[in-house]
């Protein structure tokens, strides 16, 4: 069985990104769930939920934080993350780094199939393009037969 082990990036964090991990851990203690991301940028000073979006995917990437599903306020911080903050990891966060290598695992298997079933579709239109060529080859050449025997 693989799994995913989550590295630290060669670069250390932001004042930015400390900040947001910092935010969602006091946001999480004081409320049991994450926050949501207008509110990570109003608790952080940042404007642009866009630019809190982008921070966000660069702690998932780094393996501070992951995604429990694809809705809202499915963030969690990682043992990483914690390191981070300099704060002790709840008793539970090893079983939130594992389910977040199943998450990650199973977005990667989606990625896989999809490609999978594109390329599959492509291979299929590729091999019907070319049966109609060969189709179309074969005709010409019996009538040219045909016509050769139709002179002599």
């Amino acid at each position: 069985m693989h799994h995913i082990h989550f590295e630290l990036p060669s670069q250390p964090l932001t004042e930015r990104q400390v900040s947001i991990l910092n935010f969602m851990d006091e946001y999480r203690q004081q409320n049991g769930y994450a926050p949501s991301i207008r509110e990570i940028g109003i608790g952080t000073g940042i404007a642009s939920t866009s630019a809190v979006n982008y921070q966000i995917n660069r702690l998932v990437a780094d393996g501070y934080l992951a995604r429990t599903s694809e809705v809202s306020r499915s963030f969690i911080l990682l043992a990483a993350a914690y390191e981070v903050i300099e704060k002790q990891p709840p008793e539970d966060c090893e079983l939130f780094d594992l389910r977040a290598e199943v998450t990650a695992l199973r977005a990667e298997n989606r990625r896989i199939r999809e490609q999978y079933e594109a390329r599959v579709k492509s291979l299929e239109r590729e091999r019907n393009q070319l049966s109609q060529t060969l189709a179309m080859l074969k005709h010409r050449v019996m009538t040219q037969l045909e016509g050769v025997f139709s002179q002599g």
